[in-house]
């Protein structure tokens, strides 16, 4: 394990904090009493003549630290409750009042030069009022930097939780695809058994490479778009079978897009929902034109909506759309309606 470097040391940056603290504090009641700073030439007098006030405040450093460090440990299930902070700043103010009057003896007892208790009482009282002043504001700083982390850890946490949720969603939808996928095609496969072994045969090759990628790709969190396109040249095939002439696909993928990556099974759930949430005829086809542009796979189709949605495959999209809000955050998933026509947006990473 490597060493933490010496200056990172609570133990180096309590006391030069309360080296620095004291400074500004005593500079400040010069002023206050003399209207002007503490020439540079006096300040190693000063330090001379002030050690118990300069020990004092590095001491209120070291009570808040550990004061603090302590009810962390107490407080660990609720560390921002009404209780935690009662309790905190009442042992701070009793704790820092008995060391700042312990501090005061040994000033008194060490180092001020004989002065009338008329004069000397109201100066020695006016610095512990700043001094006290000085400890809440510390206390007030060390405890809006714990609950500023703090909250910046939870909504890590949060982001973390919903990454994982949404993976789940994920793997779900996948699984739910992999039957449904299936089934369909055995009941395209059990008729051409009837009608048309070659072409029978064919449709279980195609079926047996496309199945074989939905299996060999379900654990990945992304693929490159090569691989979609390989796919979807199966798929494409497999539903042409099913609806014949109603349904009309158009590629115009660039070539240099496709080493560009999408997260797996995009392009079937795209087509699912697609398929699932519009009407088809031989005499008005679906149309569905795949394309890229811009870094974007585009997916556009003519809105012919039935009048009874089938399955879930919105609820699929939807889910993946939130996929791809974590895999790219800049460059959302988009669904585009044009009236007529629509777009599904996904950008390529």
């Amino acid at each position: 394990m490597t060493a933490r470097p010496f200056y990172k040391s609570k133990h180096v940056a309590i006391p030069l904090a309360g080296l620095a603290v004291n400074t500004i504090l005593g500079e400040t009641l010069v002023y206050i009493n003399n209207g002007r700073l503490l020439p540079l030439v006096a300040v190693r007098q000063y330090l001379t003549e002030a050690w118990p006030i300069i020990l004092q405040t590095i001491a209120l450093f070291y009570l808040v630290y550990y004061t603090v460090n302590y009810f962390n440990k107490k407080y660990a299930s609720a560390p921002n409750s009404i209780s935690r902070f009662l309790q905190e700043i009442l042992f701070v103010s009793i704790a820092g009042f008995i060391v700042q009057e312990i501090f005061r003896f040994l000033f008194i007892k060490y180092t001020v030069v004989a002065e009338s208790p008329a004069t000397l009482n109201p100066k020695l009282r006016q610095l512990q009022m700043m001094s006290m002043t000085f400890l809440l504001v510390i206390y007030a700083m060390v405890t809006s930097f714990r609950i500023f982390q703090y909250l910046q850890q939870k909504q890590l946490e949060l982001v973390q939780w919903q990454r994982e949720y949404t993976q789940s969603q994920f793997e779900g939808l996948k699984n739910q695809l992999n039957p449904h996928f299936l089934f369909n095609s055995l009941s395209i496969l059990t008729s051409l058994v009837y009608t048309d072994a070659d072409k029978a045969e064919e449709f279980i090759g195609k079926l047996s490479k496309s199945y074989r990628y939905l299996l060999e790709q379900k654990d990945k969190e992304k693929v490159p778009l090569k691989k979609e396109m390989e796919f979807f040249e199966g798929y494409k095939y497999l539903v042409e079978q099913r609806f014949g002439k109603k349904l009309q696909f158009k590629v115009q993928v660039n070539e240099t897009e496709l080493n560009k990556e999408l997260p797996p099974h995009s392009l079937m759930i795209a087509l699912e929902y697609i398929i699932a949430n519009n009407a088809m005829s031989a005499a008005k086809p679906l149309v569905v034109e795949l394309s890229t542009e811009d870094n974007d796979l585009l997916i556009n189709y003519c809105c012919q909506a039935k009048s009874q949605i089938e399955g879930n495959s919105e609820k699929q999209l939807m889910t993946l759309k939130e996929r791809y809000s974590y895999l790219l955050p800049e460059r959302p998933m988009q669904i585009i309606s044009h009236g007529e026509t629509s777009t599904i947006l996904y950008p390529l990473l």
